[in-house]
């Protein structure tokens, strides 16, 4: 099927809309890397103790885990569009409060609320992109979010290392409000509509995404008109809703628990690799590393470096698919986290004297690996192989996965590096990557150019539910 230029416009613009919800995750992600050294020179009383500020950075993945479990009734009830709506209030008030916090509980406090409008986002905003886009350019379109997250993380970067943390939370309000404006214009899932059988709704935001949905009239009650410029669109309402039918299964069976387990196990994956550890302590890591490069410069680029590698990512994963591109981004951040723990076992042993951009290199390598690979193509994958029947619960229950790893990796690093030292935490992250390229290579099936219902289909045939 030959796409059409407006069609692809519609669904970008959508798909770009709706990722400024991620690109305030990725403000909340670079927040704290600015935001600490910030607050212990400015206002040293909200930082009484490192244990203060261990629990400042990890807290809004745990207030995720519990949002993204709030997201999953949300989004079965509303829709992921209204869902995401509800979130942009929560996020300007969360960054309010930030600003305006008189002790360090305070700070936890409003850090929380933000790590729950996460939630939210996360996988409404994932899946609302998915549901509009066509399977030629659900790949590229994707990736959009997981660009816009790491945008959000480089302009972190960038306003923190001029502004006061104060003054860097309430710009960050701006955005929500943003998206909250844009929301306003867009329309709501097809698939979601179709599953609560507003057909009529369904068809109209088919045709408004300039997918001309052939509507089946017994089924629909509506015969579908034709309407010039509009693209034919292989995933029809009327297969997908007689596709689903056919295939739906029990929430405990085979079909339904593989694919939820291998999207689950993707994404601890994603996380236990230590990319938080890299974002949220970049400025501490340059910092004790004795890098010959300042800190916020080194920061800065290694947000840049991040931002124009999901760029390329976006035009690679349509092209290779997306299990050489995680295995490759999971041995390259491995070889890069052996570096990073070398460098500082060599450091605390004196003998790191010519090896001062090491650390730099190291991030570099590991962050513009993880661009390409595990950066966005999880949440594509959390899209793509939920079965479409029990996706929202699914999909919340998935990214509480994600997030709960996401705060112990977060809220363990210091410890982890207080107890093995820097270099043996950097370590096992590696040995996490590597394990994850066993994983993806043995076990995660390829959805490059794949219908949802063809990727459904797929586990159907594979692990046939028995009727009892």
């Amino acid at each position: 099927m030959q796409l059409s230029i407006s069609a692809i416009l519609k669904q970008v613009m959508l798909a770009m809309s709706a990722s400024i919800g991620y690109l305030t995750i990725g403000l909340v992600r670079g927040f704290s890397s600015p935001a600490i050294p910030s607050l212990k020179q400015n206002n040293p009383e909200l930082v009484p103790s490192e244990d203060a500020v261990s629990w400042i950075s990890a807290i809004p993945p745990l207030g995720a885990l519990f949002g993204s479990l709030v997201c999953g009734p949300l989004m079965q009830n509303f829709g992921p569009r209204r869902t995401l709506l509800i979130s942009t209030p929560v996020f300007v008030a969360a960054w309010i409060y930030i600003a305006f916090s008189p002790t360090w509980q305070n700070l936890v406090a409003a850090r929380f609320f933000t790590g729950f409008a996460v939630g939210i986002v996360l996988p409404s905003a994932q899946l609302y992109v998915s549901d509009c886009s066509l399977p030629q350019i659900r790949g590229m379109v994707g990736s959009l979010p997981a660009l816009f997250m790491a945008a959000g993380i480089l302009v972190a970067y960038i306003f923190g290392s001029f502004l006061k943390w104060q003054t860097l939370a309430l710009s960050c309000a701006a955005f929500p409000a943003i998206l909250l404006c844009l929301l306003c214009f867009l329309p709501e899932s097809p698939v979601w509509l179709q599953g609560k059988g507003h057909f009529d709704k369904a068809e109209a935001s088919l045709i408004w995404l300039h997918r001309k949905p052939n509507i089946d009239e017994t089924e629909m009650g509506t015969v579908n008109q034709q309407n010039n410029g509009v693209t034919e669109d292989k995933e029809v309402i009327s297969n997908e809703s007689k596709d689903r039918a056919e295939i739906a299964a029990p929430l405990w069976s085979k079909q339904v628990l593989v694919p939820f387990s291998l999207v689950v196990a993707i994404l601890v994956f994603q996380q236990i690799s230590g990319i938080d550890s890299i974002v949220f302590y970049t400025v501490t890591i340059f910092q004790e590393s004795g890098s010959t490069l300042g800190e916020y410069a080194a920061t800065i680029l290694v947000g840049f470096v991040q931002l124009i590698a999901t760029i390329i990512s976006i035009f690679l994963i349509d092209y290779f698919g997306r299990k050489p591109l995680l295995l490759t981004s999971g041995l390259f951040m491995s070889l890069a986290m052996i570096g990073l723990g070398t460098y500082f076992y060599l450091y605390v042993r004196g003998k790191a004297s010519t090896l001062g951009l090491l650390p730099l290199i190291s991030q570099l390598i590991f962050i513009a690996s993880y661009s390409i690979g595990y950066c966005s193509i999880p949440f594509i994958l959390m899209g793509e192989l939920l079965p479409l029947k029990y996706r929202s619960l699914l999909s919340s229950i998935s990214g509480a996965f994600n997030l709960g790893s996401m705060f112990v990796v977060i809220k363990t690093f210091p410890d982890l590096a207080d107890v093995l030292g820097s270099a043996g935490a950097f370590w096992i992250y590696a040995l996490c990557c590597f394990i994850s390229c066993i994983f993806v290579y043995f076990f995660l099936p390829e959805t490059k150019g794949k219908t949802l219902e063809d990727i459904q289909r797929y586990f159907v045939l594979k692990f046939p539910h028995k009727k009892l």
